[in-house]
């Protein structure tokens, strides 16, 4: 009898391709990326719009560039992902108990993307498009 351990091989560049959940995963950490790229880029705006209007309107037409319209599609793509996979993590992460039972997880899932509609409706109204 061998003493030497079963070792599945993987591979050390494609093992996300292999399963779905794998892929899921990867899509959901890269979109993390895309949305911490984003983040810093609203920050050097506000550090723009503080240092003076010829700042502020140099990062305008950088953000308005063609290529800083395709970036921002992109981001935004990416931040569906996230948003999605988060609250999909939603009934593991946040179980709420009410007398012996527990909250049901749709529930949580649902209020999530209820607060999530609700902020972006307020702020589509401060921003004066809605």
């Amino acid at each position: 009898m061998s003493r030497n351990p079963y070792v599945r091989k993987m591979s050390k560049t494609t093992w996300f391709l292999t399963h779905g959940r794998y892929r899921s995963y990867i899509l959901h950490e890269l979109s993390s990326f895309f949305v911490a790229i984003y983040t810093g880029i609203l920050i050097m705006g506000l550090l723009r719009l503080g240092s003076g209007p010829e700042e502020w309107a140099g990062w305008l037409e950088g953000v308005t560039s063609p290529a800083g319209i395709v970036f921002h599609l992109l981001a935004f793509a990416f931040a569906i992902i996230h948003t999605v996979s988060w609250f999909k993590v939603v009934p593991q992460a946040m179980r709420i108990q009410r007398g012996e039972d527990f909250v049901p997880g749709q529930l949580l899932v649902r209020a999530h993307y209820g607060v999530l509609a609700g902020v972006s409706v307020v702020v589509l109204i401060l921003a004066g498009i809605a």
